[in-house]
């Protein structure tokens, strides 16, 4: 900023229009300038006024006096300064015409019409200051044009190009913000005006008030020095404005994206923590295939096992196999010996049936054969009848012949006996009809009474071949139910019974039901008893599963309360370590104990210790660089340090100076010539080396370079030339004595190789001591940082002992229940064990009742066989009885018929002696026939008589033939009556024995035949009879074998004989025996083994569904051991697996519960990750499946991740580069704080005092630490941000709030870090002092600390570190009422103008004191008076004096002066 050159004030009118400024122009010339104006002549006005132009409307008015109080007519007032630009540019013109507003207040809201106007010029002109035409004088009187007429002018200024004339409408929004911003480009600021020159003068004094509010460091640096370098790092353009918005817009984008970020940080999150769920997993596979070893070992085992027990049982199955096919055998060969047997018998019955059919044959041939003799024995019988029936029939004809010749010569008594004879003829013949008839129905009878004889016969025959079956089947009824007894004895032996039938061979009635009963009751209650203890299985188990879930869950109550402990133990351990870590840092911070919980203090002493090591490290630094300054000066030959802008001069004159150690190095000289010339010359190693000419040259431009140490300059014609004589440290020089002594080591070549070595070393050392300051640096940050990351506090601490104790509390609780759970479940373990037994000896008894009901049943069908058998045999001896009773009954009858028979055999023989007699009586009166009419008078037997009388009268020889022909008649008859039965009873015809010749040889032949015949017959049929009975025994027998073959070996037909191969079936049905024997001993061998298998299989069923997955080749012998050794081996591998399995599910319950505490985490609770994780957790029983999951869930994250990077990379990008746009900005301001006290040194008492001086960190040593803090400053702004965005707010106020070049350099840098050192100036001395105290003062030095603030501060606003042409010391203004009412000592005013002069700052200040004191410190005075006009009733009027100061000369057109007598018109 320019310097004001002159400030004019025209119709300015106040203090309620009694003093009035009509036209006054002080002039300036760009010095510190005094207005000196009694109090209450209106100091704080011109203030006002003058500062009006440079400051918006609000900042117009002070505490006491609106700024539009002043005006109030239509008449403008002009309030104009000029300003002397920088490097002699020429002029600047800032002016304000303002007057009352024209309008209504209804129609405008501003109260007043103000144009502002600028106006650049090189030199003076008719608009310059001066002579700018806003006023016209006539002869008499001035004229203040009026309003519109100025404007019209400043339009017409502004038209015209070759003019650099400027107005605003300072009413109209857009054109204020264009001279404000027309005023930035003379680098007159608006805010400089508004927050300083302002402020300054808000009351008299107000500098030492500026500073008030600030009572320490923080609030000074924050509320002016951060403010100030915002200020002018935003001057060019708002900056914090554009970080607030690009933030907003970050966050905006941030939020749009909110989700992928989030769901990128959630997954990094997720994914390191998935870091430890996978280590858990890990160890817990490593657990888990050691358990799938020992499960592949125990199911191996159990393998072994079942196989060993297959092996077992098909050992017992071979054995039983072998045992049944022994039996089978034994059967078989009982099968085959029956059937042999059956065999024998059906050969012995087919024998027997051959026997019999070939006797039966005989005896058919026999019979038909005897049929045949008899038939001829009868023929021969008939025709030898017949023969004698012939020969008596020829005697009979003889002697009826000789009698018929005789009975001639009996012709008297011959009639009378014809009659008799043919009367008894016919009556004889009637009586033989009649007896013949009883004889025909006596031999019906008889017949009759023959059928039923042979009928009884034939029923005795039945009846005895009847009783032989019955006994046959009593027989095989006896046998089955002796085999009855058999079972019975079985049945009693087997299932312990005492069965015992009564005498009558049954039991006794409703016995067996009884038994039934029992049995099925017995059944039925144990059925009962084991369904009663299989519910109490149930129930138990239910109940045992029920603790077990309850255990487990207990369990994982325990665990994650062990883990809860765990974590707090760990979170001690860690509060121990970090508090250990603390003790230890504290033991470095070397701070009490009793600041062991106060992180602040640590922290505080912590940064102390820092700043420590730092200036340590810094003073190390110098010293490194000094000797590397050394080294260089040593090597290069350039012992002499030139300035930089003296080096810059050099090169500018293009001068080419030889250092004089490089010289001595390169002159070529020996070291003594060296040696000499230094001795002659000691100014020579540090002296440049020039010629003359160039010498002159460098005097001539080198007065605008100043330097801290004179620079030795040695004319190279003059190098040989002898300063000095002798050798001597002190080398005096027109009065002034140096002290030079040169290390002429230095010019022998061995020697500075030394040196160069020595410094090397020493360098080398330095590094080592700043590398070890470093590293105790980082050391340091490293335990500040530990420090500040440490989550340790008493309160945590306690908090966390109270919550292990209440853990360990809960944990032995759970324990507790866990352990009452554990006894719980070990009874009903027992109880199980209790009720499998009883329910397995349920259960064997149940299938031995069920094998005893079994057996019952058959052992009843068997008794009802046995009863029916027993029935059978009795109903076979009744029916034996009955068949022998109907025997008796029919011998009885054929005994009756016999009887019968014999009687009608008697009654047939007398009638045959009837009939014989009859036939006699006809033989006798055969001869004779019945003469007709005679009538007999007489009985037949007085006929015959009469006959007997009558024959007896004939001759002798008659009667004797007769006698003879009687006898032959009745021998005929006789054997025609023989030959007659003998025809019915052979049944033969007449003609056939007729055919036969008799011959009584043949017939003794033929009966002798038959007779042997019969013979044989007879033989025969007893030899059949023995046949028959035969038979019947065999079928019998074969009936029986048959039956007991069924029984015995369930075959109904007999083995066929061919495939019967056993010889001695005794023999090998004992070999099979003794072989059962032998299996069932191998078979209880077995069993035993099978027992011990199964017991292991029974202890490993838990187990059952473990599957091998890999062979194993066992070292031991299992099928070798006994049932102790695989016991106690068995016992090895459960409790290695029970072991193993523990391991694992504390690993896998470790697992659990950090996923558990995963779940648990607010930051998955989105499906997204509390799928997986359920997933995860859900799978917990195999690790694989976890990894698996967690392989497959880590790859679908990192393709989202791949999509999200895409998505969030410009997000990222953004973020980076509003991190690196907020990091640049803090260095720049943190740059810029380091640079406010550049130019606060001035000089007291004839020594160079640094006025102010800031202490603050170095950036690059803690570069690492901001950025970390830029990186938490960003995440918490977007946290927030979203959060507000969220709620549907605006996060605007938020942004303002925290982008601010404060709230950020607070945050990165830490305003406390800096510390702020002013110097105490007394009358004899000075001293430094801190801010703090500067606060607590009063008076004079706070005023001069104050302005030695803002001075720095203004100087550090000007300067201009980007134009390397612009002035680097700009000219600044302040504007001060009464600014010595607190500081007037000469001691302070001296320093204040010093400051105000090195910083190159006009002071203009207004005051009502006086004094040498003040009035000697400035160049340039005016004395303001207060003149009264007489014209205008106690009006008065100022008018300033100037007192001291050059005065420009100009011609000024329009200048009012103030005359009692003068008229003015405005």
């Amino acid at each position: 900023m320019s310097k004001i050159n002159a400030v004019r004030l025209i119709n300015l009118n106040y203090n309620n229009n009694s003093i009035r400024v009509s036209d006054e122009t002080f002039q300036m010339g760009g010095q510190s300038t005094l207005l000196s104006l009694r109090n209450g002549g209106g100091k704080s006005v011109l203030v006002q006024m003058m500062t009006a132009p440079f400051v918006h409307k609000q900042y117009r008015k002070t505490k006491d006096r609106p700024f539009e109080s002043y005006f109030t007519t239509s008449k403008p007032t002009f309030i104009m300064v000029e300003w002397a630009l920088d490097q002699g540019a020429g002029y600047c013109l800032t002016g304000m015409m303002v007057r009352k507003k024209q309008v209504s207040e209804e129609q405008s809201s501003e109260a007043l019409e103000i144009i502002n106007f600028i106006s650049e010029y090189p030199s003076r002109c008719e608009h310059d200051i001066y002579n700018i035409p806003v006023v016209e004088k006539t002869k008499n009187e001035v004229l203040l044009k009026n309003f519109n007429a100025n404007r019209q002018l400043f339009e017409m200024y502004k038209k015209d190009h070759s003019k650099k004339f400027f107005y605003y409408d300072m009413n109209n929004y857009a054109q204020s913000r264009q001279y404000f911003d027309k005023l930035s480009e003379y680098k007159i600021y608006y805010k400089e005006w508004e927050t300083i020159i302002r402020k300054v003068n808000l009351k008299e004094s107000g500098l030492s008030e500026l500073f008030s509010d600030c009572k320490n460091e923080k609030e000074l640096i924050e509320k002016w020095f951060l403010e100030t370098i915002q200020d002018k790092l935003n001057q060019d353009q708002n900056r914090i404005k554009e970080f607030q918005s690009i933030v907003d817009k970050y966050i905006r984008m941030y939020k749009d994206n909110k989700s992928k970020i989030e769901r990128r940080d959630t997954i990094l999150k997720f994914k390191e923590d998935m870091l430890d769920v996978e280590e858990s997993a890990r160890t817990y596979q490593e657990t888990e295939q050691s358990v799938k070893a020992l499960e592949n070992r125990i199911a191996c085992f159990r393998q072994e096992l079942n196989r060993l027990e297959e092996a077992a049982r098909r050992e017992q199955l071979e054995l039983e196999t072998e045992s049944k096919d022994c039996d089978r055998m034994i059967a078989h060969i009982l099968y085959e010996k029956l059937s042999m047997e059956i065999h024998i018998l059906a050969d012995d019955l087919k024998i027997h049936t051959s026997n019999r059919d070939v006797i039966q044959g005989e005896m058919d041939e026999l019979e038909s054969e005897i049929q045949s003799i008899e038939k001829t024995v009868h023929l021969y019988e008939c025709a030898k009848q017949q023969n004698i029936i012939d020969e008596q029939t020829k005697e009979y004809d003889f002697l009826t012949q000789r009698i018929d010749v005789l009975r001639k010569n009996e012709r008297e008594l011959e009639p009378e006996r014809k009659q008799i004879g043919g009367y008894l003829k016919k009556y004889y013949e009637k009586c033989l009809e009649d007896v013949k008839a009883v004889q025909e129905e006596k031999d019906a009878r008889y017949h009759e009474m023959e059928q039923q004889w042979q009928f009884q016969k034939d029923k005795e025959g039945d009846c005895e071949k009847s009783i032989k079956e019955l006994l046959i089947k009593i027989a095989s009824c006896n046998t089955r139910i002796e085999g009855f007894a058999q079972r019975e004895d079985e049945f009693n032996q087997n299932y312990r019974e005492n069965f015992a039938r009564n005498i009558l061979g049954d039991y006794e009635p409703g016995m067996l039901e009884i038994k039934k009963e029992q049995y099925e009751k017995q059944l039925t209650e144990l059925t009962r008893n084991c369904n009663s203890h299989a519910r109490q299985l149930v129930d138990v188990e239910e109940k045992k599963k029920s603790c077990v879930r309850n255990k487990e869950d207990r369990q994982n109550e325990k665990q994650d309360m062990e883990f809860k402990f765990r974590v707090l133990k760990e979170t001690e351990r860690e509060f121990d370590e970090q508090t250990k870590e603390r003790q230890t840092i504290m033991r470095y911070l070397e701070v009490e104990d009793s600041l062991l919980w106060q992180t602040d203090k640590l922290l505080e002493a912590a940064d102390r210790k820092l700043t420590e090591i730092n200036r340590t490290r810094n003073a190390l630094e110098q010293e490194k660089n000094e000797l590397g300054r050394e080294w260089k000066k040593l090597t290069s030959g350039e012992v002499l340090e030139l300035p930089q802008e003296f080096k810059e001069l050099l090169d500018e004159l293009e001068l080419h100076p030889v250092y004089g150690m490089n010289w001595l190095e390169k002159n070529g000289y020996s070291v003594e010539e060296n040696t000499r010339l230094v001795r002659k010359q000691p100014f020579l190693p540090y002296a440049l080396i020039l010629p003359r000419e160039e010498i002159k040259k460098l005097e001539r431009h080198g007065k605008e370079i100043y330097t801290s140490f004179p620079i030795p300059l040695i004319p190279r014609e003059a190098l040989e030339e002898v300063l000095v004589e002798g050798e001597s440290s002190i080398l005096n020089l027109s009065g002034i004595s140096f002290y030079l002594w040169f290390n002429e080591k230095l010019l022998n070549e061995e020697e500075l190789r030394l040196l160069i070595t020595q410094k090397e070393s020493e360098i080398k050392k330095k590094k080592e001591q700043i590398e070890f300051k470093n590293t105790e640096y980082r050391e340091y940050m490293e335990r500040r940082s530990t420090l500040k990351k440490q989550t340790v506090s008493k309160e945590e601490l306690d908090r966390n002992r109270k919550e292990q104790e209440e853990v360990r509390e809960a944990l032995s609780n759970i324990e507790k229940i866990i352990f009452e759970i554990s006894e719980e479940i070990l009874e009903l373990g027992d109880a199980i064990d209790r009720l499998t037994n009883a329910i397995q000896k349920e259960k064997q008894d149940i299938e031995w009742c069920k094998r005893r009901e079994s057996d019952f049943e058959r052992f009843c069908a068997g008794y009802r066989d046995y009863q029916k058998e027993r029935q059978e045999a009795e109903q076979s001896r009744q029916e034996q009885i009955c068949y022998e009773g109907e025997k008796e009954q029919a011998v009885s009858m054929q005994q009756k018929y016999a009887e019968g028979k014999k009687s009608l055999e008697h009654e047939k023989l007398k009638l045959v002696d009837k009939v014989n007699s009859l036939r006699d009586k006809l033989v006798r009166y055969g001869n004779y026939e019945m003469q007709e009419g005679f009538v007999a008078d007489m009985q037949p037997g007085e006929l015959e008589a009469r006959y007997e009388a009558i024959t007896t009268k004939m001759s002798s020889q008659l009667q004797e033939l007769e006698l003879m022909q009687e006898k032959a008649g009745k021998n005929l008859v006789k054997e025609r009556a023989e030959l007659t039965k003998r025809k019915k009873k052979y049944q033969v015809s007449e003609w056939e024995w007729k055919e036969i010749l008799y011959n009584e040889k043949e017939q003794l032949h033929q009966e002798i035949l038959l007779e042997d015949r019969q013979k044989k017959w007879k033989n025969k049929e007893r030899l059949w009879h023995d046949e028959d009975k035969q038979i019947d025994v065999l079928k019998s027998r074969m009936q029986d074998k048959k039956k007991g073959m069924s029984e015995q070996c369930g075959c109904e037909v007999p083995l066929p004989k061919a495939e019967i191969h056993t010889a001695d079936f005794e023999a090998e049905i004992n070999k099979f025996k003794y072989q059962v024997a032998e299996l069932a001993k191998k078979s209880r061998l077995v069993e035993r083994h099978l027992q011990s298998i199964n017991e292991n299989l029974a202890a490993f069923s838990e187990y059952q569904d473990f599957v091998v997955e890999k062979a194993l080749v066992w070292e031991e012998d299992i099928e070798q051991m006994d049932a102790r050794s695989l016991r106690e081996f068995a016992g090895i591998i459960r409790r290695d697996y029970r072991q193993e399995t523990e391991e694992q599910k504390r690993r896998k319950d470790k697992l659990k519960a950090h996923l558990n505490m995963l779940i648990r985490k607010e930051m998955y609770q989105e499906d997204y990750y509390l799928k997986p994780l359920e997933a995860m957790l859900a799978v917990t029983e195999r690790a694989g499946l976890v990894l698996a999951q967690l392989d497959t869930t880590i790859q679908s994250y990192d393709s989202q991740m791949a999509k999200l990077a895409v998505d969030i990379a410009m997000v990222e990008k953004e973020k980076n580069k509003i991190e690196g746009l907020l990091e640049d900005y803090v260095k720049d301001v943190h740059s810029n704080m380091s640079k406010i006290d550049n130019n606060s040194t001035i000089t007291i008492r004839e020594r160079p005092i640094k006025m102010l001086r800031l202490q603050i960190p170095d950036w690059e040593e803690n570069e690492g630490l901001y950025h970390q803090r830029f990186e938490d400053f960003m995440d918490e702004l977007t946290r927030n941000g979203i959060e507000i965005y969220e709620q549907n707010e605006n996060a605007a106020d938020y942004l303002s709030s925290r982008i601010t070049t404060k709230y950020l350099y607070d945050t990165i840098v830490g305003v406390v870090n800096i510390q702020i050192k002013l110097y105490k100036i007394e009358e004899q001395r000075e001293y430094p002092i801190t801010w703090a105290e500067v606060a607590r003062n009063s008076g004079g030095e706070g005023f001069l600390s104050a302005f030695v603030i803002l001075s720095s501060l203004l100087h550090y606003m000007r300067r201009d570190e980007t134009d390397i042409f612009a002035d680097r010391n700009e000219g600044k203004v302040l504007v001060m009422d009464n600014p010595f009412a607190q500081t007037n000592a000469a001691h302070l005013l001296k320093p204040l103008m010093d400051m105000a002069k090195k910083t190159n700052t006009q002071l203009i200040c207004l005051s009502g004191l006086g004094g040498d004191s003040i009035y000697s410190r400035f160049d340039n005075i005016y004395v303001l008076n207060l003149i009264t006009a007489n014209l205008r009733g106690g009006m008065q009027y100022l008018r300033g004096e100037h007192t001291r100061g050059l005065e420009e000369e100009v011609m000024v057109s329009s200048q009012i002066e103030v005359m009692e007598q003068q008229t003015f018109l405005f």
